[in-house]
């Protein structure tokens, strides 16, 4: 296997350019995340169209319902804000809430998003997942190269570091837990309610275990596939119904979760009104898209929480979390130390082959000149002689960019120099 660097040409022209640009929770309220959501819904076509129009050479997109932030090599930050700005018609009123993260900062960014350091709830654990499955799908578009790669794989691997030597995780907590938190403020007794959870997902199945780990033992899961639903409800001793059952499986449910991709309310008032009773009805929104339409906040009895309601629940353990994090910025800038020493390196390869190219040219001719080839066996010398001499020239020269780099053969904690690009 022939390494990248090795493959690239002398004359080639590298573009290190390093934008992340997006809006997230802390940027843009639900509503205007629900419209790019339907303006988006095939997000990995947006870094293919980047590539195609030429405003970057390598993209990847991270859609999730707390942000929406396009990872990019190359091109004019100006022009993906106006990409962004126009593909997605943000309202005038909220271009403010578009951000742009240029080189280290774009990279810290990527950082602090990946290890959930700039998550609605700092520790939560599926940002990991949803960062990784955005880069496998932008591979499979054929969008990441060998910048993006490296950039994504040190990312996982400080994420990784950050879980591992600092409290996130212990103190970290899901919107699924947050949830059913939400749900024992209304019902003090989970065992005595039943729970319909709509969808199929991650989401949908970390609701099902923290609702069982809190006494729930009635629970129904709708999903588009029947049998993805039966195959959850199963694992918890749960009744599977289909999407358009919903109706009828809300007249025996008191906690309903959404949690499913669809593109219009599945729940709304007229439906919920047909459900009769004095009931109460709690609903939690996990959906962008949202799953329920907002108007149900106003029928008698029924409480409704978006994930942006989630906020205050969050609140709880913020000391401990506000600790951890100090500790895991640490291993951040540690990272993006690192990540910094092999961009300076990469930068430095193409100088560097066309310097070696050049010092073999001169130390054959030079050689040559002065030991003609009279035989067969001179030629060898001069062959022999060209390669050593350019290859110790060529140490040296390496020995040098490792000086002035500062990456050495004795940094083990770097993550691997993934130099080769993926393939699709």
């Amino acid at each position: 296997m022939v390494a990248y660097a090795q493959t690239m040409s002398a004359n080639t022209v590298y573009d290190p350019r390093l934008v992340v640009t997006g809006v997230s929770f802390r940027t843009l309220d639900i509503d205007g995340r629900e419209r790019l959501a339907r303006k988006a819904p095939d997000p990995e076509r947006l870094a293919e169209r980047l590539l195609s129009e030429g405003i970057a050479r390598e993209a990847a997109v991270i859609s999730t319902c707390n942000r929406f932030e396009i990872v990019s090599v190359g091109g004019e930050g100006g022009g993906l804000r106006r990409f962004f700005e126009s593909l997605l018609e943000l309202p005038e009123a909220n271009h403010d809430a578009l951000y742009q993260y240029t080189d280290a900062s774009a990279v810290r960014h990527l950082y602090r998003v990946s290890s959930s350091l700039d998550s609605m709830l700092v520790g939560e654990v599926q940002i990991l997942g949803q960062v990784k499955k955005a880069y496998q799908r932008a591979i499979e578009m054929g969008s990441v190269g060998s910048h993006l790669h490296h950039l994504f794989q040190s990312a996982f691997h400080v994420a990784k570091k950050v879980r591992t030597h600092t409290d996130i995780a212990q103190n970290g907590v899901s919107l699924s837990y947050v949830a059913v938190r939400l749900s024992q403020q209304i019902f003090s007794d989970l065992s005595k309610t039943s729970v319909l959870i709509i969808g199929s997902g991650e989401m949908a199945e970390l609701a099902a275990l923290h609702l069982c780990s809190h006494g729930c033992r009635k629970i129904m899961v709708a999903n588009r596939t029947v049998e993805r639903a039966a195959e959850l409800a199963e694992r918890f001793g749960g009744l599977a119904v289909s999407l358009s059952d919903v109706d009828r499986a809300l007249e025996d449910a008191d906690i309903v979760i959404g949690s499913i991709s669809i593109d219009r309310p599945i729940l709304t008032s007229a439906s919920v009104r047909s459900r009769g009773g004095s009931r109460p009805l709690f609903l939690i929104d996990l959906g962008v898209p949202r799953n329920f339409a907002p108007t149900l906040a106003d029928v008698d009895n029924v409480y409704l929480y978006n994930i942006d309601d989630l906020a205050a629940i969050a609140a709880e353990n913020k000391a401990l979390r506000d600790a951890a994090a100090k500790e895991a910025e640490i291993v951040i800038e540690y990272g993006l130390m690192q990540f910094e020493r092999w961009r300076k390196k990469l930068e430095a390869s193409p100088a560097i082959v066309d310097i070696r190219a050049r010092i073999e040219h001169i130390c054959r001719d030079a050689l040559s000149q002065s030991l003609p080839k009279s035989s067969e066996s001179q030629a060898k010398i001069i062959e022999h002689l060209t390669h050593t001499l350019s290859r110790r020239i060529g140490h040296e020269l390496t020995a040098v960019l490792e000086r002035h780099t500062g990456v050495t053969s004795s940094d083990r904690d770097d993550p691997p120099f993934l130099l080769i690009p993926p393939t699709s």
